[in-house]
């Protein structure tokens, strides 16, 4: 299930199927032949879910984003008509199952969403930040420059644009003309939002990035090690067995040199005290 195979053709099938969803749009004689595709499309999303299903039981389940693509199977199959027809507004979200196709990509929003609380913590400084300065550029250039400043929903919104840096220049300009030395407030209100706070922003989220990739590359150290322990033992076993083998053999020898030394010896041999010679003490003596 997990083979790079089977991944390639189901990205090239999700890939299919995203580029049917932006064709249709434009409708025509070949809006037919399009729906046929994207139903055979869909039919294979069903098998591969059925294949899944049947492979990891419920371990399926732990994962979320399995979750996410039975929610998108299942809308893909709700009817054209009916109570339930609205949901086919929902069919977009298979374009989003390429996400779930690319490895990378899953990391990229995994290590957003896990950015969330540090992102939370400068984004609420951020906020507090234009908050206040919203109310002292309403108290300081509302009189004077009402098209910008007349409100605080008004001036939340010109110090938004001031961060976007759009249009900033017109509303400094209108300010300049009545205040001279209200560029001190706008530099350091800019220096301070679009360069500081919103980089610190950017450097969360790149450092939960780098954690999810580390995290994904120890994952892959620690199968590859599994991997390598695996094939250690079983050349240990191999070479357990072919001891094993060896001892065997040099019993088998051992065992037949033994047998054989015993049939070839004979007892009573050519020694002394077999020999009639003059040595021998009960032989007759010559006349």
């Amino acid at each position: 299930m997990e083979s790079r195979w089977f991944s390639n053709v189901m990205f090239m099938v999700i890939l299919v199927n995203a580029v049917i969803l932006g064709w249709s749009t434009y409708g025509g004689s070949a809006l037919p032949y399009l729906l046929g595709i994207e139903r055979i499309t869909i039919g294979l999303f069903v098998v591969e879910m059925a294949l899944k299903l049947y492979a990891w039981r419920g371990r399926f389940w732990k994962d979320y984003w399995n979750w996410f693509d039975f929610i998108v199977v299942v809308i893909s199959l709700v009817p054209a008509t009916g109570p339930f027809s609205v949901l086919r507004i929902l069919r977009v979200l298979r374009v989003f199952r390429m996400i779930t196709a690319v490895p990378q990509m899953r990391q990229i929003i995994g290590a957003l969403f896990k950015a969330v609380p540090g992102m939370g913590t400068v984004i609420g400084l951020l906020l507090i930040f234009i908050y206040a300065s919203a109310i002292l550029a309403h108290q300081l250039f509302a009189e004077t420059v009402p098209e910008y400043f007349s409100n605080l929903g008004t001036t939340l919104y010109t110090m938004f644009q001031l961060i976007t840096t759009e249009d900033w220049p017109d509303v400094s300009d209108a300010v300049l003309e009545q205040h001279p030395y209200a560029w001190i407030f706008f530099v350091l209100y800019i220096v301070l939002t679009a360069f500081v706070l919103l980089n610190l922003v950017i450097g969360v989220i790149v450092t939960s990035m780098e954690q999810e990739f580390n995290a994904g590359r120890w994952e892959e150290d620690q199968e590859l090690e599994l991997i390598q322990h695996k094939e250690v033992l079983k050349r240990i076993a191999e070479l357990g067995s072919q001891v094993e083998r060896l001892e065997g053999l040099l019993r088998q020898e051992r065992a037949g040199g033994s047998e054989e030394l015993a049939t070839t010896s004979v007892p009573g041999g050519s020694g002394p005290d077999e020999s009639n010679g003059p040595d021998r003490p009960d032989a007759p003596a010559e006349t």
